[in-house]
């Protein structure tokens, strides 16, 4: 078993600052949101690379997540995954071995058939995870609070694509896959799971994106899953917080479990 941790480094954040703390903190890797502060258009790939190495840091990233892979609307879906790729480019760029992505739309379901919604997202997160696949990445499809695609789609996702997953605590327990549920969709498809996003939350209606340890989820029933499968991949403490001590408590937190 091999479970590396490290955590997300969102916009607005002092990327030294946190490489800094992430290595004091016994964190393997960051996560780079590229939404905005990585945004290709925006980061000095090299430079980025060469201070994540000072730091004895891995690099994963969060891939922009406000496009449109799965409408029906040809060119927006088109323009979507292009972006996605070029966002691919710039993460390989920064030496970067994984980048999740959502299998996201923006139409309404009431409006669109969800049967082809569904195959416009499939195809799109076959074309990305291959784009990927080809440059030596690897492109990891996210779990969300959907009508199209929530964690319960992970099995259909790996029979007709693929791709391998992200799971996102958080948006897994608000679409009603409860840790225990969670625990046993990695001991059977942890082969396709490779990465995690670890977020706690005290109420089921959101996700509050709190350490581990903070809210209401059994992150052991998780932790025990990973053991006794001998699970290896990386978990990412997504933790919206204003300073980066939570995270490093989450840390704490989920490094016992897994000692337990």
């Amino acid at each position: 078993m091999t479970v590396r941790q490290g955590f997300t480094v969102e916009n607005g954040a002092d990327p030294a600052e946190s490489f800094a703390f992430a290595a004091e903190h016994g964190f393997d890797y960051a996560e780079l949101n590229m939404d905005w502060t990585f945004e290709r258009s925006r980061v000095d790939p090299v430079a980025v690379r060469e201070s994540a190495d000072r730091h004895g840091l891995d690099l994963c990233v969060h891939l922009p997540y406000r496009l449109d892979i799965g409408t029906p609307l040809e060119h927006v879906r088109e323009g979507s995954c292009r972006e996605l790729e070029a966002s691919v480019d710039a993460a390989v760029a920064m030496g970067a071995e994984r980048g999740v992505f959502h299998a996201s739309t923006l139409v309404r379901a009431e409006k669109w058939d969800r049967g082809t919604v569904r195959e416009n997202l499939y195809d799109s997160v076959e074309r990305v995870t291959s784009y990927a696949r080809d440059r030596g990445f690897e492109a990891v499809v996210e779990n969300l609070k959907s009508p199209f695609f929530d964690a319960g789609d992970f099995p259909e996702l790996f029979d007709r694509t693929g791709a391998t997953a992200c799971l996102d605590t958080g948006h897994a327990h608000v679409t009603g896959q409860s840790l225990a549920t969670q625990a046993d969709l990695l001991r059977e498809h942890g082969d396709r799971i490779s990465h995690v996003h670890l977020n706690d939350t005290r109420v089921d209606e959101t996700d509050e994106h709190l350490p581990v340890g903070v809210g209401r989820l059994d992150f052991a029933a998780l932790a025990d899953a990973m053991v006794e499968t001998g699970w290896s991949g990386t978990c990412t403490h997504e933790t919206f917080a204003f300073d980066d001590e939570p995270r490093a408590f989450g840390k704490r937190q989920f490094d016992r479990l897994l000692a337990d």
